[in-house]
């Protein structure tokens, strides 16, 4: 049960994430005719007072520095698992009599 729902989890970070990069990646298009027929009403100018770049350049920043910090954490989990595996190799070396394992 535990299980599951951790897997689905990560599928769905993983849909959020492929999402996510598929949206940065499109091209930003401004198209003048279709512009022309928006409606010229309140709602349009709140929609243009909105500053896109400036939310487009903190989203930049925050998504760097999480990327950052997630590589960290890889690294420290890859560094964990080497010596975990440096151990073993040592242990099976101890106990075989030094014919254990090549490294």
């Amino acid at each position: 049960m535990l299980y599951s729902f951790i897997l689905e989890t990560v599928i769905f970070v993983g849909i959020g994430a492929l999402i996510l990069i598929l949206a940065r990646a499109l091209p930003k298009v401004e198209d003048e005719t279709t512009a022309g027929h928006l409606r010229r009403g309140r709602m349009n100018g709140v929609f243009k007072k909105i500053p896109l770049d400036k939310i487009d350049d903190s989203l930049n920043l925050v998504f760097h520095k999480i990327l950052r910090k997630i590589r960290i954490v890889i690294m420290k989990a890859d560094n964990a698992v080497t010596k975990k595996l440096k151990n073993v190799r040592e242990d099976a070396n101890k106990k075989s009599g030094g014919s254990g394992l090549p490294i």
